[in-house]
């Protein structure tokens, strides 16, 4: 994805499909990392300490079924959370417990204004302050690991790593995937001498696991990203089951710069005076929730950030369109004619739902290209006043409503 920031060789793999475990073993492979975004991951190599052979490791809250968790394929970092994850809380609670090694090792959200893709971003990882110079620690991280990735009571290798959703580990020079399931070296700029990452699919980080629920659940695919780039919508409480639908180009961008939690200045000042909140030019939680609730009543996608659609929005006089500046009637002809009168619905989002919102005569800040809470409300209005079933769908019928108003 190609979003409005870099990514760093600490959290980089090529997107990798979901393994089905059985009791028998793998039922389908999984890509390796490939390219550009692999460069930190290298050759295999030998663990990063010598494991034990019959590891302690952390006891279950509840006892898992038979039946494996898919181990997790690779979903690198798209959205902001403000706070972690309760699948990473849980994660540290039980093991600073289990240990007792690792001082408070506190589990947070990481500001997202600077580095690259990690999904410390998304309170999906946590750095369990394990050091490799030091005899216990070093004694703690082997027993863990040795657990995590070698065989499971069902002697499937990884198998604890597929219970809890990890995605991978990094620890001294080493790393472990999921998606790979052995050692490879890893040669990012922070070796990991002096800690463990931990980073968790989004099965992980909601706790839908059968290492802490005793049941497998259907894969989580986590937050979607609505406009190329630009970020996922902010995540929530709600998995999504389903794959996303491929983001699509905004129909609006803005000559203002992109900022989400973490960032600050001049710009994030205008928003603060615009969103009439405190002006502290520091995009904080405050800023943050300001902006969710603007994008909400605006029809935005959720994302949280000061994104290009949310500043055309929120700064009109900074918008400029990446589609023609049509009239009602013209927005009408195109999606009659070019566009075959297309079916949209709530979340739909595009060059179409630009046009019913022009067609509509919808105010200008929430002629967005995305089917939201006002577009919806305008649909069913049209519908009673016509005598329509109100659904807020809209298909030839309903176009052919407006043509015909």
């Amino acid at each position: 994805m190609n979003l409005p920031f870099s990514r760093t060789l600490c959290v980089c793999a090529a997107a990798a499909t979901v393994v089905v475990m059985t009791a028998t073993g793998v039922s389908a492979a999984a890509p390796s990392p490939s390219g550009a975004e692999a460069a930190a991951f290298a050759e295999a190599a030998s663990p990063p300490v010598p494991m034990p052979a019959n590891p302690q490791g952390m006891p279950a809250p509840t006892r898992p079924g038979n039946a494996l968790d898919a181990f997790a394929g690779y979903q690198g970092q798209s959205a902001c959370a403000s706070t972690p994850s309760p699948g990473i809380v849980q994660l540290r609670a039980l093991a600073l417990q289990t240990y007792a090694r690792g001082g408070t090792s506190p589990a947070y959200a990481r500001s997202c204004a600077s580095g690259g893709t990690s999904e410390h971003k998304d309170g999906r990882a946590w750095d369990w302050m394990l050091s490799y110079s030091n005899l216990a620690d070093r004694k703690a991280a082997a027993d863990f690991l040795s657990w995590l990735t070698g065989p499971g009571p069902s002697g499937v290798r990884g198998e604890m790593a597929a219970r809890l959703g990890i995605m991978y580990v990094i620890f001294n020079h080493r790393s472990w995937s999921s998606y790979n399931r052995e050692w490879s070296t890893y040669t990012g700029y922070d070796p990991h001498t002096s800690h463990i990452h931990i980073s968790l699919s989004w099965n992980g980080a909601r706790a839908h696991t059968s290492f802490w629920t005793g049941k497998v659940w259907a894969t989580d695919y986590g937050p979607c990203q609505v406009f190329t780039s630009q970020p996922a919508v902010a995540p929530t409480n709600v998995a999504r089951t389903q794959p996303c639908v491929g983001a699509v180009m905004s129909p609006r961008r803005s000559t203002l710069p992109f900022s989400w939690l973490g960032g600050g200045g001049d710009a994030v000042a205008v928003a603060q005076r615009s969103l009439r909140i405190p002006v502290t030019r520091l995009f904080d939680v405050a800023t943050q929730r300001a902006v969710l609730q603007f994008q909400r009543n605006h029809d935005l996608p959720r994302t949280g950030a000061l994104d290009k659609p949310t500043w055309a929005s929120l700064q009109p006089a900074s918008a400029r369109l990446n589609v023609p500046d049509w009239t009602p009637r013209e927005a009408l002809a195109w999606a009659q004619g070019d566009a075959g009168s297309p079916t949209l619905h709530r979340a739909s989002a595009g060059k179409s739902v630009y046009a019913l919102q022009v067609a509509l005569e919808l105010p200008d800040q929430w002629r967005t290209g995305f089917f939201g809470r006002r577009t919806a409300n305008t649909v069913i209005a049209r519908q009673n006043a016509a005598g329509q079933t109100a659904t807020s769908r809209v298909d030839s019928e309903f176009w052919s409503l407006l043509a015909n108003r």
